[in-house]
Order: structure tokens, then C-alpha cells, then sequence
């Protein structure tokens, strides 16, 4: 199976799909929703594009009933911009779990979010899980400067050994690659 069948419903199966594009072609069906990391783009978009993909998936209104309450309660708490959309993930994903269904992402090393219902499976939570681990790793290294200077990367690639600060032009690594205060690494997820 196309990791992307994950995403359609049964009666969906039979769709031509760009193979140019598929993830475009998913957008353009209606099957996979773009959201900017800064927000929705009106109050209520997951929750009524999530409602829809239920609907394709056979499932009944108390399942659109609960996600639309858990979205509404979510988008409404109290957190950093940039925390709204994956604070709403999390909670249509739980409320989508009793349907034995879940939201997944397509990551693409953008700042927008790619969302989509699938069955909830191991095999899908492996590939597109919100909980999956990241396929790459970040690397910030704050300058006596004060400027932060990060690098994301794959995590099959090494930690970064040379690079000046994009602020004051310091070098941020010594001859032999150590860097000259420290770096934290962490999940790019």
C-alpha cells in the first residue's frame, strides 16, 4: 500500500492522483488540509475540514460532535503563537480516537502543517502520527552575542562543525570542530 492511502476513505481508492504531485492532488480532493503554523485561517477550518473527512470515512455526527468541541475548546486556551495548531491537532486527534480514527501529518520541513484523517492503525501512527519522532534534529547554538544561530538537519547527517554567527561573524566552532559555548540539540518534531 501507498503510504498516502492511508488517508482515503474506502470509497476514495479509486482516485487519480497526479504522481507528479500526490500530496497537491490530496490538497486539491479535499483529502489533506495545509495550515499555516502562525493559526488557522478562519476560527473553526480544522474542525470543519476534519468533519467532512469523517463523514468520508462513515462515521456518525456524535464523532463530528466531539471533534468540533474539542477543536472549539482547544483553539480557545491560553498558549504561545504558534502553539494554537498543534494544540488543536492533539485534540481532534484524541477526540477522533473512539472512531478508531486519527489526524496525521505530512512533514515537509516548512513551517505548514499538512493534516489528514486515516484509520488509526500502528502501521499509519508509524508513518504520519502526530507522535511519531522527527526525521530530523535541531542544533542551536545561542552566541555570547546574544543571537541564536540554529541549524535543522536530518538526523543521518552529522552535528554541524563549523559556522559563524549570522549576527556578530564570531566563529561558533574551534579548529577541530568542538563549538565554543554550548549546543543543544533536540527533535525538530
Amino acid at each position: 500500500m501507498n503510504d498516502m492511502a492511508f488517508f482515503l476513505a474506502a470509497a476514495e481508492r479509486g482516485f487519480v492522483l497526479d504522481t507528479d504531485d500526490v500530496v497537491d492532488s490530496l490538497i486539491r480532493e479535499g483529502v489533506l488540509l495545509p495550515v499555516d503554523w502562525s493559526g488557522e485561517d478562519r476560527p473553526g477550518q480544522i474542525a470543519q475540514f476534519v468533519a467532512g473527512r469523517v463523514a468520508a470515512f462513515g462515521k456518525d455526527h456524535a464523532v463530528v460532535a466531539a471533534v468540533e468541541s474539542a477543536a472549539r475548546e482547544a483553539a480557545g486556551a491560553d498558549v504561545e503563537r504558534g502553539e494554537h495548531v498543534p494544540a488543536i491537532l492533539r485534540a481532534v486527534d484524541d477526540a477522533l480516537a473512539s472512531a478508531g480514527l486519527a489526524l496525521g501529518e505530512l512533514r515537509s520541513g516548512d513551517d505548514t502543517y499538512r493534516v489528514g484523517v486515516m484509520r488509526r492503525t500502528k502501521a499509519s501512527g508509524r508513518v504520519w502520527g502526530l507522535d511519531r519522532p522527527s526525521p530530523e534534529v535541531l542544533y542551536t547554538i545561542v552566541c555570547p552575542c546574544g543571537d541564536m544561530n540554529v541549524w535543522q538537519l536530518p538526523k543521518t547527517e552529522a552535528k554541524p562543525v563549523d559556522g559563524e554567527c549570522d549576527s556578530c561573524g564570531l566563529n561558533l566552532f574551534d579548529p577541530a570542530g568542538n563549538p565554543v559555548v554550548s549546543m543543544v540539540e533536540e527533535d525538530a518534531g
